[in-house]
């Protein structure tokens, strides 16, 4: 019937799950819509402030934990973000909470403070999520109570390292394990007791800390970062569940990694990020699905001649003068047989002095390797870097004439026209089905390639030395679409002063955008 509520005869506990994904003061707000939403509100059990809310009401946690202490209301969740710290509100707080038997516990007090936690917050046999910014911890006298605790965040926080062992030895559901910018251990070391701790993240670890020891056979996500590039020591290769892994800013070495892969039979996800001692990165994994390899400067090989099952890998590829931290950044070198389900994404990063014969020809060479690949992405401040030079054209077999699929992302600096990029990466990759660009606009731009069918033809190939097919001659319709009305008029001429015949289709919905490609 018109007008009915359906809406307030739903049970409580769900009118309850409703409200708690809503900030406590739009929640409160419906308390005025009936009397069933005002008991709802009432006996909410998932109470978030947001993160400015206290700024104007300091005294509104006080009578909403009151409250549902004096009705002996459960409270599942709390979320608070303190503006300025009172020690004696968040003493009283925790007391509240315990009593009430907390579960998911978020309390936020700002960077660099590092205020003593209440000891209370130890007795909390039920949490089972405790989030903490802002804070000292220590181990506390009458010992810890965390018997249900899972989770346990911690961020820009002190922590003793007393309390951690104390957290490994009774914490034996604990599943995930989260410290970022944490002050006060020394090193990191979870025994075999963690039987379910399945992910473990810690980020910027501070120059003091040395040493990661994890003994923790279901670990499936681990993530390490540091500040100083010097954390040397990390033992994980008890972990043997791990899938995902990523380590950034770390000293690792060559034979660190290589000892450690074949420990870890369930890698799927590999991240190396800054890691400035590796030198040599081989791969030899059969389940490896993912490998991102960023801002390593030092090396000068990638091996990935035996990982059968990548599907996805990220480069970034720095070529120039001396930098900044005193090495010397070259192409590495690769060896890779690409499947034909690899995706490749790569980054293009030279000296903009370098862009040399030199530079063009180790390019190249590099490209070759991911020839037959199911798509390339690069990726470069302009479009110098992958303009080849016609004259060095005819030295060289085109690195990507077996790839279907290009991605172009070019940032802001565009020297070039249209025209000469597409006649470029044409010439990179020859037999193309599409061709894409990203030019900030909301669409990317997209040329898509159909060729004739002269599979029962008797014709001669027109370039029979070449072990491709010649897109000049082959080529039968181009279309285009999301190019600026300038562009589409340079790109027609182009593709009909190099093409026997050919249709050319533009798509009239993409061509109002005011960017041009060329300057």
């Amino acid at each position: 019937m018109e007008g009915t509520d359906q809406i307030s005869k739903l049970p409580e506990p769900i009118l309850d799950h409703i409200l708690s994904f809503l900030y406590i003061k739009e929640a409160a707000k419906t308390s005025t819509l009936s009397k069933v939403w005002n008991s709802a509100w009432t006996s909410l059990s998932c109470i978030d402030f947001g993160d400015n809310y206290l700024h104007k009401s300091k005294n509104i946690v006080d009578q909403i934990l009151a409250n549902r202490l004096n009705q002996k209301i459960f409270i599942k969740r709390l979320k608070v973000n303190l503006p300025n710290y009172r020690s004696k509100a968040v003493d009283d707080w925790i007391k509240v909470l315990v009593t009430c038997n907390i579960k998911e516990l978020f309390l936020d007090v700002g960077v660099y403070t590092y205020n003593k936690f209440p000891e209370a917050i130890f007795a909390a046999k039920s949490l089972n999520v405790l989030s903490l910014r802002g804070f000292k911890l220590e181990l506390p006298s009458n010992g810890v109570k965390f018997y249900s605790l899972r989770e346990l965040h911690l961020d820009d926080s002190f922590l003793d390292e007393q309390l951690l062992q104390a957290l490994c030895a009774i914490c034996r559901d604990l599943e995930v394990l989260s410290f970022k910018r944490f002050h006060g251990l020394i090193s990191l070391q979870v025994a075999g007791t963690l039987s379910k701790l399945s992910k473990v993240k810690l980020q910027f670890c501070p120059p003091k800390f040395k040493n990661v020891d994890i003994v923790a056979p279901n670990v499936k996500d681990l993530y390490i970062s540091s500040f100083g590039l010097d954390l040397h020591v990390i033992e994980i290769t008890a972990c043997k569940s791990i899938k995902r892994l990523k380590l950034t800013a770390v000293a690792v070495s060559d034979q660190w990694l290589e000892k450690l892969l074949p420990n870890l039979p369930s890698l799927e996800v590999l991240y190396l990020d800054h890691c400035l001692s590796l030198k040599i990165v081989k791969i030899s994994s059969y389940r490896l699905k993912l490998l991102k390899v960023y801002a390593c400067y030092n090396l000068v090989a990638v091996d990935l001649d035996d990982a059968p099952s990548l599907l996805r890998f990220s480069f970034d590829v720095h070529h120039g003068k001396k930098r900044l931290l005193g090495y010397f950044d070259t192409l590495p070198i690769f060896k890779l047989k690409a499947s034909q389900l690899l995706e490749a994404k790569i980054k293009l990063i030279p000296d903009p002095e370098a862009l040399d014969t030199h530079w063009y020809s180790k390019l190249t060479e590099s490209l070759g390797n991911f020839n037959n690949s199911r798509a390339i992405t690069l990726r470069c401040d302009y479009d110098e870097m992958i303009v080849i030079p016609k004259d060095m054209r005819e030295n060289f077999l085109p690195p990507l004439y077996g790839t279907k699929c290009v991605h172009i992302k070019i940032m802001d600096r565009m020297n070039y026209s249209v025209e000469d990029v597409v006649d470029s990466l044409l010439w990179i990759s020859p037999q193309l089905d599409t061709l894409s660009f990203d030019q900030g606009r909301s669409l990317n731009s997209l040329i898509k390639f159909t060729y004739r069918d002269v599979a029962n033809e008797d014709v001669k190939p027109c370039c029979a030395s070449l072990p491709w097919k010649c897109w000049r001659h082959e080529l039968k319709k181009v279309t285009l679409q999301n190019f600026t009305r300038t562009e589409l008029e340079k790109l027609r001429n182009y593709f009909l002063a190099n093409t026997d015949t050919l249709d050319i289709i533009e798509d009239p919905r993409e061509c109002s955008s005011a960017l041009h490609f060329n300057k």
